[in-house]
């Protein structure tokens, strides 16, 4: 593939899609009819397998429930045996038969997976004499002999399906694992036996059988047999024409469409590769046809589709392990994401405008009749105005006159706004002209007011439906209801043609038309709204949400070509048959996109195994901090060294998992003794983030690769284009650590309005420094004030700490009196003297949130902290059992050295002052130049 790249020759449809499974599915196709059938039942039996353990229908009736530990051996059997049968041994390995050692070490390798549920079980008393768990911690001859051979195996399933670098990685640490007094005196330790070593990665839960392998079974199979089935039903398409339809007119329209169309497709792919082929096979022809080379085309397409993993809701498989490592809710995870992935993609459309810009491109002929942009922002401003108007006036009848206290009266002001608006918008359409009519309303503004105004209304919605028939009976109600709107939106939809498959090798003359290409599609929403209200809104578990999500898109796959020929008055004959079909075809491209993943994860879980095991992540950051001289910018740029190296081998969630548990608590740390709280979930978003730039990274990014194999450019080029693209993404993980804020951590949701606005426009500022060109072409010291003016504007505290410091220092004697004095809700710094883990001495920073409490004394109880004094010093006498000094960090006799109580300081938004006066003068410069060169090219 290499040597095709470097002579810039395009791959054929054919040789795409086989890059595809060769990475993601397995690239063996068997010429045996039989052969690929029982692939196919195998990936079959495996997502209904999946779905039925994520059901609560095994709980309701008692039978068929699996608990993880059991469901888990389950998964990585399948995953083992379809790996050896769907991935050749080597490239010359033959792809159209499976050779007989392949059949053997699948079978056996399964074997050895089932091997912990078998032995668990009764069978397992009758053939061993006892249990698995009656021998914890003591294996025998049998238990060590099979988890060999399965340790084996697996590590050869994990080089056939993900290449040798995590093998080896894997390989190293086992055997580390055994070699351990041999080791440097760094990072040397005692060693361990064959049966110790089994003990940990095989028969019990915490190697290879652990979290990660959890979260796979769990949680990342049914979001990807939900990608997988709204894919078959022709979601992706959908996507990619709706994306055309409303960028495509734009100057860099095609690269702009592809942004947008990689954000969505990322809803239902999993694959930074995948992404990549699927939007990239019609983007970037059309990229090169309007003016970009083959490497930016390329480019535009890896930094779009790689972003399609951080895109909330629903994230790569790395976010499911967040919620396991950091222990808090999905909703958490996708709330601290969502502003940077939001921010990351609008500055990839706005470096996509910048190149359009400096290449003077057009955008492509657009189908209909189009609006002049005054027109647009006019109707715009007249339609939201309208519908504020409207919501406003009812709120404030509520609150003057208390008319909508209750729900039901709520729903009812609900009804009636979207009500009016349609008598009005039917009224001023019948009585207009079509000029008045484009002028006044616009179709995008409603369709957002009402998104906003229909959300409260579903809420009122579900909340009559329980109070009138209870919490039991509604959950019926409110599925016969979502059927209800499923045949509404199907019946609206089937009024429209169906999205032809473009060939991507044709011209493009005309886009399509906007209204009549989103309303062919509707249904394919109502599934991931239902995703989205069962994550966000119900906050019901990962699981269970894309269960019932993945249960719609079943229904929808099953009968939407029976509808959509009921409505159109079509022939029915084969519709149900072919519903079928795609419905069996989805749950068998689910089961087979899975395998890297669950091969991956148990890999990374022998990793993982073997650092618990030996301690040597305790040592690994030790070397790390001696290196970074213990300034957490260098242990930070350390990291992301670490996360690019790995990530070049590794997969995004194997990377992710291998960092995150080596650094993420030395960043924490090391964080907290240079006077930086850094929360956990910032530190495994930095290791996130930094995982998945590793996809684009040359000289082995794999999407760069595929990126090059459609436009026909050289790959390493194209990698570097990319990265320079993603600089963005790699500004942002630094930019989260010293601003929480930008995770939405701690801010009310009109601060995190304000946050937005800001940290976007600082981004695109930045965007503009980082690409040499703004208004125009940038001058080097115009390109380095943008980027100081964007660094204003993301961290305005950095200049105001050196004009105002933030705390008044006291010593340790001042902490009653400092709490008794600050208000409710103030943040104090302390600075503390202690000893680390193994006796050395250690300087630690906490923070301390004043509660609520009359008295300084009455605080610092509420708080759960003792102090004690001796000899002039203050020190830490004890801490309440769980309580927020315990978790803070405080432990018996650290000696308080400072403490820091708030000062009054002017907000650290007037920096911003200066920062837009600058912005100001770069704006007159570059325009007078524009203007200027203008009327020179046109003279």
């Amino acid at each position: 593939m290499a040597s095709e790249n470097t002579e810039n020759v395009q791959m054929s449809d054919e040789e795409l899609q086989d890059l595809v499974a060769s990475t993601d599915t397995g690239g063996r196709v068997p010429s045996s009819r039989n052969i690929v059938i029982l692939m196919a039942v195998t990936a079959l039996v495996w997502s209904i397998f999946q779905v039925w353990i994520a059901s609560p229908i095994s709980y309701n009736i008692g039978w068929g429930v699996f608990p993880s530990k059991e469901a888990r051996t389950i998964h990585l059997g399948f995953a083992v045996f379809l790996a050896f049968l769907a991935y050749p041994a080597f490239s010359k390995s033959p792809r159209r038969s499976i050779p007989i050692l392949d059949w053997g070490l699948a079978i056996v390798g399964a074997i050895c997976a089932l091997y912990p549920y078998i032995a668990d079980s009764a069978l397992g008393d009758i053939l061993f004499g006892n249990q698995l768990s009656n021998r914890a911690g003591n294996p025998n001859e049998i238990d060590i002999v099979v988890s060999v051979i399965g340790m084996i195996l697996l590590l050869e399933a994990t080089r056939r399906a993900l290449g040798p670098p995590l093998m080896v990685v894997a390989m190293v640490f086992l055997g580390y694992t055994f070699l351990g007094p041999f080791a440097p005196d760094l990072i040397a330790w005692k060693g361990s036996s064959f049966g110790g070593t089994v003990d940990k990665q095989w028969t019990s839960t915490d190697g290879v059988f652990g979290i990660a392998l959890g979260v796979s079974t769990d949680l990342v199979f049914l979001f990807v047999l939900f990608g997988a089935l709204l894919d078959r039903a022709g979601a992706g398409n959908y996507f990619i024409k709706v994306a055309f339809s409303l960028m495509g007119h734009f100057s860099g329209g095609p690269a702009k469409a592809a942004v947008v169309a990689s954000g969505m497709t990322g809803l239902i792919s999993g694959s930074s590769i995948a992404n990549v082929v699927t939007t990239g096979t019609f983007t970037i022809p059309m990229m090169k046809r309007v003016g970009f080379n083959a490497e930016k085309s390329g480019a535009v397409e890896v930094a779009s589709s790689v972003n399609g993993q951080i895109m909330p809701p629903v994230m790569g498989a790395a976010a499911f392990l967040m919620v396991e490592y950091v222990n808090i809710p999905y909703f958490d995870v996708v709330k601290h994401a969502f502003l940077p992935a939001i921010i990351s993609y609008i500055a990839l459309v706005y470096i996509v405008h910048l190149e359009a810009q400096k290449l003077n491109m057009q955008g492509l002929a657009r189908s209909g009749d189009r609006k002049s942009t005054k027109d647009v922002l006019l109707s715009w401003a007249i339609t939201l105005s309208a519908i504020m108007v409207m919501a406003g006036g009812l709120a404030y009848v509520s609150d003057a006159y208390q008319v909508l206290e209750t729900t039901t009266a709520r729903l009812g002001a609900v009804l009636a706004i979207v009500i009016a608006q349609f008598v009005i918008v039917k009224v001023l359409k019948g009585s207009s002209s079509n000029a008045v009519y484009a002028k006044t309303i616009s179709t995008g503004a409603i369709i957002l007011g009402n998104m906003v105004i229909g959300s409260f209304g579903l809420f009122y919605l579900v909340d009559v439906v329980q109070d009138v028939a209870g919490k039991e009976l509604s959950w019926w109600i409110i599925a016969a209801g979502i059927l209800v709107v499923y045949v509404f939106l199907a019946r609206y939809s089937s009024s429209y043609p169906d999205l032809e498959v473009d060939d991507p090798n044709q011209p493009v003359s005309k886009l399509p038309e906007v209204g009549p290409t989103v309303k062919s599609g509707l249904h394919f929403l109502l599934p991931v709204v239902v995703l989205i209200w069962f994550l966000m809104v119900e906050r019901a578990s990962p699981s269970l949400s894309a269960y019932y999500a993945t249960v719609l898109m079943l229904f929808i796959l099953f009968t939407q070509r029976y509808l959509f020929a009921f409505f159109r008055k079509e022939a029915k004959t084969g519709t149900i048959k072919r519903g079928l079909n795609e419905l069996v075809e989805g749950m068998i491209a689910g089961g087979r996109n899975m395998i890297g993943i669950g091969i991956a994860t148990a890999a990374a879980g022998i990793i993982v195994g073997a650092v618990d095991q030996t301690g040597v992540g305790g040592k690994l950051a030790a070397l790390v901090e001696f290196l970074s001289l213990g300034h957490i910018m260098l242990i930070l740029f350390w990291t992301a060294i670490l996360s690019l190296i790995l990530g070049m081998g590794l997969p995004t969630t194997a990377n992710y998992i291998v960092v995150s548990s080596l650094l993420a608590p030395v960043i924490v740390a090391l964080g907290q003794q240079n006077g930086l709280i850094v929360p956990l979930i910032a530190v495994h978003m930095f290791v996130f983030y930094f995982g998945i730039m590793a996809d684009v990274t040359p000289p082995v990014g794999l999407a760069s690769f595929a990126a090059a194999a459609i436009s026909g450019g050289d790959p390493i080029r194209t990698g570097f284009v990319a990265f320079f693209y993603s600089l963005r993404t790699a500004l942002l993980p630094f930019l989260f650590i010293f601003n929480t804020d930008l995770l939405l951590i701690d801010v009310s949701p009109l601060e995190g309005v304000f946050i937005f606005i800001v940290a976007t426009a600082a981004m695109l500022i930045f965007t503009a420094g980082s690409q040499g060109f703004f208004l125009a072409k940038s001058k080097l010291w115009e390109s380095a004030a943008l980027i100081l003016i964007a660094f204003t504007l993301f961290r305005p505290g950095f200049w105001m700490d050196y004009v105002y410091p933030p705390y008044e220092e006291r010593g340790g004697a001042g902490l009653v009196q400092a709490l008794g004095e600050a208000t409710v809700g103030d943040k104090m710094r302390i600075i503390v003297d202690g000893v680390d883990d193994v006796g050395e001495p250690v300087t630690l920073t906490m923070v301390l949130t004043v509660g609520d409490e009359e008295t300084g004394q009455e605080r610092l109880e509420g708080y759960g902290l003792e102090i004690l004094e001796q000899d002039g010093s203050y020190i830490v006498d004890g801490t309440t059992f769980d309580s927020q000094a315990e978790k803070a960090g405080f432990d018996f006799d650290q000696v308080i050295t400072s403490v820091g109580a708030p000062v009054d300081r002017p907000a650290k938004q007037l920096f911003f002052i200066p920062a837009l006066l600058l912005l100001g003068l770069i704006v007159m410069l570059q325009r007078r130049r524009r203007d200027l060169l203008a009327q020179t090219t046109t003279a």
